[in-house]
């Protein structure tokens, strides 16, 4: 980050592993005035990743006040990133994911205008052909 030029993103925290390394993180982001993408991920041993726009929601809240608060990070450098899991893999209990995931974009978006969402669309499609992973893509954008 020392040497690039511009605002550095990086590219990602989240509490998966605890808060010390996200406070190793903060120290950093802090130092050299980047920006952060913060994936709604925490400790939980069942559900780390949140699925549902309610869990997205939660963790989003627990990262917003840890990087405002705690480590004085500017609201207008985190980027929410809610994730999201394969959605074409046939199996009941991810069919509404990406669903859950819209809904939790527009969630976080209006609890902290003042930040951004990001979201990777590699996963929504992951295992399907190129051309079929083009078309869910495209029409995943456009809902969004």
């Amino acid at each position: 980050m020392k040497a690039a030029p511009g605002k550095c993103i990086v590219n990602s925290i989240n509490l998966e592993d605890g808060e010390e390394k996200l406070a190793k993180m903060c120290y950093l982001l802090k130092r050299y005035g980047a920006g952060v993408v913060a994936g709604t991920i925490d400790e939980d041993k069942i559900e780390a990743m949140g699925k549902t726009a309610d869990r997205k929601l939660e963790i989003a809240r627990r990262l917003y006040q840890m990087l405002t608060v705690k480590y004085a990070i500017p609201e207008t450098d985190i980027y929410f990133d809610p994730l999201i899991f394969p959605v074409v893999t046939g199996q009941e209990e991810v069919r509404r994911l990406a669903i859950e995931t819209l809904d939790g974009i527009k969630r976080i978006s209006a609890e902290f205008p003042n930040c951004h969402t990001t979201l990777g669309l590699s996963n929504v499609s992951f295992g399907l052909k190129p051309y079929a992973r083009l078309v869910i893509n495209s029409a995943f954008i456009m809902n969004a």
